[in-house]
């Protein structure tokens, strides 16, 4: 049994004539009287009366006539759910490392959510690390962070690229590296790449590694550079808008300086129209 024979069979108890159901579905009436009987033998039951040329229901006939409506109806029902499903719609969780999501993720989002209004936007703010753990356990759609991750499980796509600084107190004096490296390293979160590639070149210099402390939020960190307690490395793009009169930034050396920003999701995950759309909105070609 399948679904266009319930068509033809429901034309035909309706047309009460194969000539008419057939003009209907424009079908040569050959076929039209192959279905029926085709059903017939499946079911194994007559289900039309036929005599002088006219056509009417036997008792299976008219069982079966409210079941094929209604399986008709929800063949057509999930025909448009299917099409519904290629325009944007529903939920969308995006994952981000703070840097991220404080400087280049609010503009992604606005363009976004303008672009596609009936998209709900979540947003999981956490470090590198912690957004691997929620691609592989599902948790996130997709996730911007600190590339690369290189993970057999993940699919990757560079987006952007983050200059890093090495950030402190505000001085007009020339910078020296043996001035700091009695002060902590600060961080907002424990396992930072970025203070990781100060300390990467502060080891290939022959310098002794610094004491790092982790200090709450990233405010809570400025603020102590700014008042001389400490030094931190972050992305220029952080607090370009925050440096007048209040820090001083110096680019890290190369081959230290440049982090790519990558966004991942899992290699078994279904890619909906909504992620699709999301990941297009910032260069990416998911072909």
């Amino acid at each position: 049994m399948d679904i266009k024979s319930l068509e033809v069979f429901k034309a035909v108890a309706i047309e009460q004539s194969i000539t008419k159901a057939a003009q209907k579905l424009n079908y040569v009436q050959s076929n039209v009287t192959a279905r029926i009987q085709r059903l017939e033998q499946e079911l194994g039951v007559p289900l039309l009366y036929r005599y002088h040329k006219k056509i009417s229901l036997t008792p299976a006939g008219r069982e079966l006539l409210p079941y094929a409506n209604k399986l008709l109806y929800d063949f057509d029902e999930a025909i448009e759910a299917v099409k519904l499903s290629s325009t944007p719609r529903g939920t969308l969780h995006i994952g981000s490392i703070e840097s991220t999501a404080s400087t280049r993720l609010p503009i992604i989002f606005a363009e976004y959510h303008k672009k596609f209004p009936q998209v709900e936007l979540s947003m999981y703010m956490a470090p590198t690390v912690d957004q691997v753990s929620a691609i592989l356990n599902y948790k996130v759609d997709g996730a911007l962070v600190d590339g690369p991750i290189l993970h057999p499980d993940i699919m990757e796509y560079p987006v952007f690229e983050e200059s890093l600084v090495l950030i402190t107190s505000y001085s007009s004096e020339q910078f020296q590296v043996e001035s700091i490296l009695h002060k902590p390293l600060l961080s907002s979160f424990a396992h930072c790449i970025y203070l990781g590639r100060w300390q990467q070149w502060l080891e290939s210099k022959g310098y002794p590694a610094m004491k790092v402390m982790e200090y709450g939020t990233l405010e809570g960190v400025l603020k102590c550079v700014e008042n001389g307690l400490g030094v931190t490395v972050l992305p220029k793009s952080m607090v370009e808008s925050r440096v007048q009169g209040k820090f001083t930034c110096h680019p890290l050396p190369e081959p230290h300086r440049i982090v790519p920003t990558v966004f991942i999701r899992r290699r078994d995950s279904y890619m909906t129209s909504a992620l699709t759309q999301f990941m297009e909105s910032m260069g990416i070609t998911t072909i």
